[in-house]
């Protein structure tokens, strides 16, 4: 039987991996300063977060990759740029819907203060002297960080 020798591997690569392989050094390329852009834009400096929402928006451009029109380096990073942004803007839509809303509504004279069960399972403010006869309507101290220091101190709450 004569011997056969095995076609050679073709090189030529598929239009897919070719693809990945174009994704793949624009990636490498911009994504330093995809990384600094969102930084900027993510409020508070949060780079964790700067990071999670880089890679959501390379992976918004990994699924719309096939309809980049860009030609240059410069266009192609106002399209990553533009969905970048686009990806901060809508995490921070979505998380308006749920962000956390306080919901003591209660005056401020109320703030920091002990509180003691009251009757019905409510909460009310604790006494603790911080009246002062010269408000003339029963209300705190006007100046809270003082009467604060004074109670903390031992010292009884200065009247007006």
């Amino acid at each position: 039987m004569a011997h056969r020798a095995m076609p050679a591997a073709t090189t030529a690569m598929t239009p897919a991996q070719q693809l990945n392989e174009r994704f793949a050094t624009i990636y490498i390329q911009f994504q330093p300063r995809i990384v600094n852009l969102v930084q900027r834009e993510v409020r508070g400096g949060n780079t964790h977060l700067a990071e999670d929402l880089t890679a959501d928006a390379f992976y918004r451009a990994w699924l719309d990759f096939h309809k980049c029109q860009a030609t240059t380096d410069a266009q192609l990073y106002g399209w990553l740029a533009t969905l970048a942004r686009r990806t901060v803007i809508a995490h921070y839509r979505a998380k308006r819907n749920t962000a956390e809303v306080p919901a003591d509504t209660g005056h401020w004279q109320y703030s920091n203060r002990e509180m003691c069960t009251g009757p019905g399972g409510t909460y009310t403010p604790a006494a603790t002297g911080f009246r002062t006869a010269a408000i003339g309507n029963g209300d705190s101290d006007p100046d809270m960080d003082e009467a604060l220091r004074r109670a903390r101190a031992g010292r009884p709450a200065v009247t007006r």
